[in-house]
């Protein structure tokens, strides 16, 4: 698995063959279909891995019986860095990419999604019920634009990162804006 997703890193789902994948995992393109009959399986199990990666931030939200504007950051913090790495933000546009070409991907990657806004809807709830969060929009629309804003910064950041260390930005960035400003998590939790 870990062959097929340098594999993607450095070719992209569309441009990678089986043969690529084989060639790098040093196995028999026979082997290789003995386990995954296709692309495609390859690439639902990137799903299947994202879902394993996400398993303990959403479990550490979950179990937090008084959410607070602290404990929803570092949720958002703890999730901004997963999202930033080199290779979780190239996949996640391979992924997008892929989706836009091969709509049937759609359920494995739209079931992480779902659960990640479950989880940060529930817990904002949870905190308004209690009167922690004064919220001027419904639950899930301030969780998903919270979770947007913070894959956008975590992207933008992962890719200009890239661009730098390969030397295709002669100006170091601008530090970048805090995607986890208290000003902002304020305003779009009601505290």
């Amino acid at each position: 698995m870990q062959a097929a997703i340098d594999c993607f890193i450095d070719k992209g789902f569309h441009a990678t063959s089986m043969r690529d994948i084989a060639l790098a995992a040093s196995v028999s393109l026979g082997n290789l279909y003995n386990y995954f009959p296709g692309k495609q399986a390859l690439i639902a199990e990137v799903a299947n891995q994202e879902q394993a990666e996400l398993a303990p931030l959403l479990r550490t939200l979950e179990r937090t019986t008084n959410p607070s504007t602290e404990q929803v950051k570092q949720f958002l913090a703890a999730y901004w860095a997963l999202c930033r790495q080199r290779e979780w933000a190239i996949l996640g546009v391979e992924c997008l990419a892929e989706i836009a070409r091969s709509p049937a991907l759609m359920p494995a990657f739209e079931s992480n999604r779902r659960q990640l806004l479950d989880t940060l809807t529930n817990a904002i709830e949870r905190a308004t019920k209690r009167g922690v969060f004064k919220p001027t929009a419904p639950a899930r629309l301030v969780a998903q634009a919270m979770l947007d804003i913070v894959e956008n910064d975590a992207l933008r950041q992962a890719l200009m990162a890239q661009a730098e260390t390969a030397g295709y930005q002669d100006n170091p960035s601008v530090q970048a804006m805090d995607a986890l400003h208290p000003g902002l998590l304020h305003g779009l939790l009601g505290t």
